[in-house]
């Protein structure tokens, strides 16, 4: 009984912190987001300690050059992206009467199956609220940028994120030690190995899929301005924010990008050129960005990586999908470690514990 109490130790530690997690969820996002900050600019600081410059200068010339290019793009971007969807929600209602115009030859031809009255009524409802809703949607969308909670949480990281991971960035080091002195001594070996190998996976996926949001951000911003579709920067620019979710991004943006297709165009041709854009950018991502950027750093299947960002969202909201990825990681290294342990044990061998002892001390008397 003695023997398992590290074990009931740990179990219950983990739990606890899992469960404070989740009851603190409202006020991790600055916290967090500030640990991810220091995390990435660790290495940055690293390089300027190694050429000379003191590690708390380092730190301040990084937090600075980071959050000043972020304030930067924020300042930019927000006003550009509520000016375009609050165009879109004006044009919406034209984009409304031209997809019924297309869509009067299926109805027609539906009428042959369906009764009159039911085609009508499907008409005047879809004139009637396919536009308001469509508008009011976007509308909301727009607002939202500008609302009181988002102004809260936006003034929220802007002032405490910084903070948070200034001092993260310039106690790194002692934090890393003071945590590797809590290492139970006879594991210490084993767990350094895996926080290594966390780390690698982590850090190399993470700069690997940044890499290819923003490549395939660009190409969908490019290629569909030179299609002429309306509102080609906003749908760019989102499909390379939710690039990181395996072929959710993409359909998102293929729909959005479909919908306004439809609705803009009237010719087959230009519609086809905007589905052909999204056949190319696809074979380009799945066959040469994800492969040589991203490949299998992560170890994990992309069906378990859309169930951890799934996951994460409904347990804690953006910053469960923030932090899925890298949680997912670390899970990843500890399942294929157990996995190793389990594929070496008496259970999987079928042997008792006894008479694997034996064969260990034979294999190491004869070597």
């Amino acid at each position: 009984m003695t023997k398992n109490r590290p074990i009931w130790l740990w179990v219950g530690l983990g739990a606890i912190i899992v469960g404070s997690l989740y009851y603190l969820q409202s006020i991790l996002m600055p916290f967090l987001t500030g640990l991810l900050v220091a995390y990435a600019m660790n290495p940055a600081v690293r390089r300027l300690e190694k050429w000379g410059i003191p590690r708390n200068a380092g730190t301040i010339l990084m937090i600075l050059s980071f959050f000043l290019l972020i304030g930067l793009l924020l300042f930019i971007a927000i006003p550009f992206i509520q000016t375009e969807l609050l165009r879109l929600a004006f044009h919406v209602p034209q984009y409304g009467q031209r997809m019924m115009i297309a869509l009067k030859p299926l109805l027609d031809e539906a009428s042959a199956y369906i009764k009159p009255q039911d085609i009508e009524r499907l008409r005047e409802l879809a004139s009637t609220y396919l536009g308001d809703v469509i508008t009011w949607g976007i509308k909301l969308l727009a607002g939202i940028l500008t609302s009181g909670l988002a102004l809260a949480n936006l003034i929220s990281l802007i002032v405490i994120t910084p903070i948070v991971a200034f001092y993260f960035l310039r106690d790194w080091n002692k934090i890393i030690q003071t945590i590797d002195l809590w290492l139970p001594r006879p594991y210490e070996p084993t767990l350094r190995r895996l926080f290594k190998e966390m780390n690698a996976n982590i850090g190399g996926f993470a700069k690997g899929q940044a890499l290819v949001c923003l490549m395939v951000g660009l190409y969908y911003m490019i290629a569909l301005t030179l299609a002429n579709l309306d509102f080609s920067v906003v749908v760019g620019m989102v499909i390379g924010v939710v690039a990181f979710i395996p072929y959710v991004g993409a359909l998102f943006g293929f729909m959005l990008s479909m919908g306004i297709a439809f609705a803009q165009f009237t010719e087959w041709t230009s519609i086809g050129i905007v589905a052909g854009i999204f056949v190319v950018g696809q074979t380009l991502e799945a066959y040469l960005l994800i492969p040589y950027f991203v490949g299998d750093r992560i170890g994990l299947h992309p069906v378990w990586v859309l169930f951890a960002l799934l996951a994460g969202g409904v347990l804690y909201g953006f910053v469960g999908i923030l932090f899925a990825l890298p949680v997912a990681a670390a899970v990843g290294v500890l399942v294929r470690h157990g996995l190793a342990l389990y594929l070496k044990s008496p259970y999987y061998l079928g042997q008792s514990p006894s008479a694997q002892k034996k064969s260990r001390e034979a294999t190491d008397s004869v070597s």
